[in-house]
């Protein structure tokens, strides 16, 4: 039986320890959304996937569908992102945001374009962040987006409650 390799990109949010060497991991992904993969034998020293799955790095992922898990078979590490606070919580809250597999390309391609800003320092920097994801889930409107720094929170604070998941 023959399986489809699926090749994309992605960008690793989490991981979990499986069995004794493999790992399952949450990655962000533009065509299939998030998605659960597991790495066989990732946690070996010798595993040639070890470095390209690493939290906060965006890679060139190729997978086949498994019944429970995506199966990861090659991992290319494109660039890490920085592990900046400001980029890690927001990648962290659209982890405990998205639910099951969708596609949103352009949420995708909001988030691979601000987790690679160098510009994370600012103060906006994150509020931002988070109301173009909330934007991009359905919690906000695209006027709130454009309010002042008080609104803005105040309209992301209410997604977050209208979310019913933090």
């Amino acid at each position: 039986m023959s399986y489809h390799i699926y090749t994309t990109k992605g960008i690793v949010l989490s991981e979990q320890p499986r069995r004794e060497s493999d790992r399952i991991y949450s990655i962000l992904t533009r065509e299939f959304g998030l998605i659960r993969a597991m790495a066989l034998s990732a946690r070996k020293e010798t595993s040639k996937l070890r470095g390209s799955l690493e939290p906060f790095v965006l890679s060139k992922i190729s997978l086949v569908r498994g019944k429970e898990y995506w199966r990861i078979t090659s991992a290319e590490s494109i660039q890490s992102i920085p592990a900046a606070p400001t980029i890690v919580r927001p990648l962290i809250l659209l982890e405990k945001l998205i639910q099951g597999e969708a596609p949103h390309p352009e949420l995708f391609d909001t988030v691979e374009s601000a987790a690679l800003c160098p510009e994370t320092d600012d103060e906006m920097f994150e509020i931002h962040f988070v109301s173009k994801i909330l934007f991009h889930l359905g919690y906000l409107k695209e006027s709130d987006l454009v309010s002042d720094k008080k609104a803005i929170i105040k309209a992301i604070n209410n997604g977050l409650q209208s979310s019913h998941l933090t």
